[in-house]
């Protein structure tokens, strides 16, 4: 049984027109904090009830993408909405969706410091309260099929991608994107002071300080929030 390819915005019911304005919003924001050297990067949100998720086009650069520019993909690949060129990392998002019931939404970026930090194929080091987003919550993929990305990541919230980038997940869009701002900064701070003998923060002080600045402050939805102000949006 063929599926009807919707193309234009205003075909999508309401939830999933507001669903691609957040991704092409997202995507303008990381464009906004330099998170969109070129073409390459996807930002993506699961279809609500639906084997299914959003994504943006390949061809495009994020700071280019508009709510138009979005397609929808069942996890098999087949086109749902939108005939866009498609990047071949759709399969990790798929994968992602399928194996990890608590994700709605994935982002994957090659910002400069985040790749400088999956070059040294390590995880983020303790230099900032901000890092404990990351405490014993990343991982390191020996490469980048969705078939090592997928065990590696297994329940943490970010994987790097040794020589490529890195990817987070979250409940929500605005946490996910949060998530690579803040990792974009740390990963600067770490691989700045890399040749330093700065040492890391203690282990024992990282919990208490990952409930304070998520449970307890915010910072991922206040930071998702800031900067939904900053951009200028064409819709």
């Amino acid at each position: 049984m063929s599926t009807t390819i919707t193309e234009r915005v205003d075909e999508l019911p309401p939830a999933e027109q507001a669903i691609v304005t957040e991704i092409a919003t997202a995507c303008r924001i990381l464009a906004a904090h330099g998170c969109s050297p070129g073409i390459g990067g996807h930002v993506s949100v699961r279809a609500p009830g639906q084997d299914a998720f959003f994504i943006n086009s390949f061809h495009l650069t994020f700071d280019e993408i508009t709510p138009a520019d979005v397609m929808k993909l069942g996890f098999d690949g087949s086109a749902r909405h939108g005939r866009h060129r498609v990047s071949p990392g759709w399969e990790f998002h798929a994968g992602i969706y399928q194996q990890r019931r608590d994700v709605d939404a994935v982002v994957h970026t090659h910002a400069f410091w985040v790749t400088a930090l999956s070059s040294l194929n390590r995880p983020l080091k303790m230099r900032h309260n901000l890092c404990t987003f990351f405490f014993e919550k990343m991982a390191v993929s020996p490469d980048d099929t969705f078939e090592q990305i997928g065990p590696a990541l297994a329940d943490a919230n970010s994987i790097l991608i040794p020589f490529h980038g890195a990817v987070t997940v979250d409940r929500s869009l605005g946490r996910a994107a949060a998530l690579m701002l803040n990792l974009e900064d740390m990963a600067r701070l770490d691989v700045t002071l890399e040749a330093t003998q700065a040492p890391p923060m203690p282990d024992e002080r990282c919990p208490a300080l990952r409930t304070l600045v998520d449970e307890v402050a915010g910072y991922l939805e206040l930071t998702w929030e800031l900067h939904r102000r900053k951009v200028m949006l064409p819709w």
